[in-house]
């Protein structure tokens, strides 16, 4: 069964929550009581500074599930969910969660979300430990499957994710151009030379 349509059934009997752009679903304030799901659209998790400044967390999209770290210990959500979009979220109350969770298909979809998204924080940690923006590029770049093929970047969503501005980040991308380790054409990437993208990770 397509994985979209496992974790839709999970939230059969969910509350449908429909958002313009900018809207806030859930602010730090708030106990987090529900798993919630992206039926469309996109949230994005950020935490606001005293400054106004916004902090990048993690970017939900269709399909996505969240506050499935949380919601059984009732912790308060990290930051603020925002629409990025229009967006569509159904958000299942965790007494239901329970029930459902007892149909094996629905725990089997579950857990591999858990497990993923474990996955992905643990990449997010160990990115933000390097000190330089040019070890946290050449750590996200590495390793690709198939290295021969071009990829695209989309400068400021991976600027939120490393910690810097998206001039930074593009300076950096153009350095890494000029000494042929990656190459751009337009907006793809490729990369050159995979041995000295390792070694700016021990610089």
């Amino acid at each position: 069964m397509n994985d979209f349509f496992q974790k839709e059934s999970l939230f059969k009997s969910g509350k449908v929550i429909k958002l313009e752009k900018g809207a806030i679903l859930h602010t730090p304030l708030e106990d987090c009581s529900s798993l919630g799901f992206v039926k469309s659209g996109k949230l994005r998790l950020t935490r606001i500074l005293s400054s106004g400044k916004q902090v990048f967390l993690q970017d939900f999209s269709k399909g996505d599930i969240f506050a499935e770290l949380i919601v059984f210990s009732g912790e308060k959500y990290p930051g603020w969910l925002i629409a990025e979009e229009h967006a569509v979220i159904v958000e299942l109350e965790l007494e239901e969660l329970i029930i459902q969770l007892n149909e094996n298909n629905a725990l089997l979809s579950f857990l591999t979300e858990i497990s993923r998204r474990v996955s992905n924080l643990r990449k997010t940690i160990e990115i933000l430990s390097f000190k330089t923006i040019r070890q946290k590029v050449a750590y996200f770049l590495l390793p690709r499957e198939n290295l021969s093929e071009e990829f695209s970047l989309n400068v400021t969503a991976l600027a939120d994710r490393l910690g810097c501005t998206r001039e930074a980040l593009s300076r950096a991308l153009s350095q890494l151009v000029s000494e042929n380790i990656i190459s751009r054409e337009k907006n793809s990437y490729k990369i050159v030379q995979q041995s000295l993208l390792e070694d700016i990770l021990f610089e």
